[in-house]
Formats: structure tokens, C-alpha cells, sequence
């Protein structure tokens, strides 16, 4: 099944929870990556990690393959850019910017 045969409605949440799911795993890499403490943010990390796994398993029990999910992953809508505050990625853009290079967590 593609994210196309889904109802509007369904594929506006599922969208919405694959991308927070991935944001919130990406925040927490890139947090862990910051080198102080990293270890004790470790639970943390894989926490975000079982969270996101299980959302792009709902996506599959909701009958979407792999393609249809890295599809809507790849989108970003504007309602989803709009509802981040601009401190807040200013605040994420600086995390990233110290972060080790070359560093994998």
C-alpha cells in the first residue's frame, strides 16, 4: 500500500507522527553527540530510538511498505517548520554546530 490509498486524515497523522519521532531521535543523537555526558544521555537515546521504531511500526500495521514510509519521511510540510519555535532551532542549529565530527552514537 502506498501512503496515497490512505485517508487524508490518516496519512496527515501518520506523517506527523513519523516526523516528530524523527526529530526527536535526531535531537537526542545530536545531544548525545555534544561529548560531556554523553554516556549518562545514553537511555535517553535509546529511548527515542524504541519510540521511533515503534511509529514506523504503526505505519506498517496501517498497511504502508517501506517506500510509502520513507516517502512521507522525506517531506517536511510547512504547519510542521511553522510549529517549531525559532529560538528553538537556533538552539538545536548552535547543539549540532559543537558536536564532535566523525563521532557516531
Amino acid at each position: 500500500m502506498t501512503d496515497h490509498d490512505l485517508p487524508k486524515a490518516t496519512r496527515d497523522y501518520l506523517t506527523g507522527r513519523l516526523d516528530g519521532a524523527r526529530d526527536l531521535y535526531l535531537l537526542a543523537l545530536a545531544l548525545g553527540a555534544r561529548g560531556t555526558g554523553a554516556a549518562s544521555l545514553g537511555p535517553m537515546i535509546r529511548e527515542a530510538r524504541i519510540h521511533f521504531i515503534g511509529v514506523i511500526e504503526e505505519c506498517r500495521i496501517e498497511g504502508l511498505d517501506t517506500s510509502a514510509i520513507a516517502r512521507m519521511l522525506g517531506q517536511m510540510s510547512a504547519e510542521l517548520v511553522d510549529s517549531i519555535r525559532p529560538e528553538m532551532w537556533d538552539e538545536l542549529e548552535q547543539l549540532i554546530a559543537q558536536r564532535p565530527r566523525g563521532h557516531v552514537a
